[in-house]
């Protein structure tokens, strides 16, 4: 009787793309201050969209984790999202950001890679 054997495909890197042509980057913003209740039209969270938005398309924008301290986003655009280019955008926002006065002059921003866990 004839048998079959199987062999794993090697692997390799993939580009991670939103069919659009644009390569998407996923970068974590570290507010170090608790936003939650700054999600007003005018407040911290949109405000940082606006500066996010001002160099890229957000694709998705991740809830808020670590004790409403952090937010996880993905963009895609023609221009990458400089990171320190980012932070000092967000930074400048100051110590009392939006409606709620939320110190961001401390925030960080961390580019992340896309990993699928097997």
């Amino acid at each position: 009787m004839a048998s079959i054997t199987r062999t794993h495909p090697a692997t390799h890197a993939i580009n991670i793309d939103s069919g659009h042509g644009y390569p998407l980057q996923i970068f974590t913003v570290d507010y170090i201050n608790a936003v939650n209740a700054a999600n007003g039209p005018e407040d911290t969270q949109a405000l940082v969209a606006q500066s996010i938005g001002a160099t890229a398309q957000i694709i998705v924008m991740g809830p808020l984790g670590n004790s409403n301290t952090e937010q996880t986003f993905v963009t895609e655009g023609a221009d990458n999202v400089v990171v320190a280019t980012l932070q000092a955008a967000i930074r400048a926002l100051g110590t009392a950001s939006g409606t709620t006065d939320v110190d961001v002059s401390t925030a960080t921003v961390t580019a992340k890679t896309f990993v699928v866990a097997v």
